[in-house]
């Protein structure tokens, strides 16, 4: 039975010696593309992402993390020149996550909220009409949560089929009164789609499968489990 791996860390917790080696790990293109961003936090981020994700590749294959070849699929998705892992990214706030598996889809999201926003106008305009009613009748208090996690869950399936939000978010039609099932008006695939509250939002997991290993990275980029169900490990970690 495959299973999806989930590593979440904090990139401004990272300890400065840990950083230093990171720069060359990444390709020529990488390296020039980080050294290209200017706002430090997402020079962090960029870092880290993808230095992370060619250790955890190298890994799994067996081999040098600088001999990994990275190109893009035909919906213009990131993916492994050679290889048949998946893998994905997201941040927020002050959340990294990574997810891998040996098969796909794959796609990872996290949505903290931190923008207010008029969310019932924007999900009349880009959700499905049943979510926007389902949206609507909630109790006001409990909207805005409920904005992002649909917007989490739908995005994470976006990403996984690699067009994203660009394919239309009401082709992803979730029905919370039925278990959130998923009605996919995107294509013929199937997603399992999971998620966890973290802090004030949510993250949400798009994979081929429900078994998920999560870890949690410190700040030496030490991994500790966080066990088959992460919520409650998740949401008092993202709460430090």
């Amino acid at each position: 039975m495959i299973s999806a791996d989930l590593y979440l860390l904090k990139p401004a917790q990272i300890d400065a010696d840990q950083l230093i080696s990171l720069p060359g790990e990444l390709s020529l293109e990488e390296l020039r593309h980080w050294q290209e961003i200017r706002q430090p936090h997402r020079q962090r981020e960029y870092l880290l992402g993808r230095a992370l994700l060619r250790r955890l590749l190298a890994e799994r294959l067996g081999c040098p993390a600088d001999e990994l070849q990275f190109c893009t699929n035909v919906h213009g998705k990131p993916a492994l020149c050679s290889h048949h892992w998946q893998f994905n990214l997201s941040h927020s706030g002050d959340w990294l996550a990574l997810a891998l598996c040996q098969q796909g889809p794959l796609g990872i999201d996290i949505e903290m909220g931190l923008r207010r926003r008029q969310i019932l106008p924007l999900a009349q305009r880009f959700y499905a009409r049943s979510e926007y009613e389902w949206l609507a009748a909630l109790p006001e208090a409990g909207q805005e949560s409920a904005f992002y996690r649909l917007w989490s869950r739908k995005e994470a399936v976006l990403k996984a089929q690699g067009n994203g939000i660009a394919a239309g978010l009401d082709k992803v039609c979730f029905m919370p009164e039925d278990d959130w099932r998923l009605e996919n008006r995107l294509d013929t695939q199937s997603y399992q789609v999971q998620d966890w509250p973290l802090g004030s939002g949510w993250l949400s997991l798009a994979a081929p499968t429900r078994s998920v290993n999560g870890y949690l990275l410190d700040g030496r980029l030490k991994s500790t489990p966080l066990g088959p169900m992460l919520t409650h490990t998740i949401f008092r970690e993202s709460a430090s």
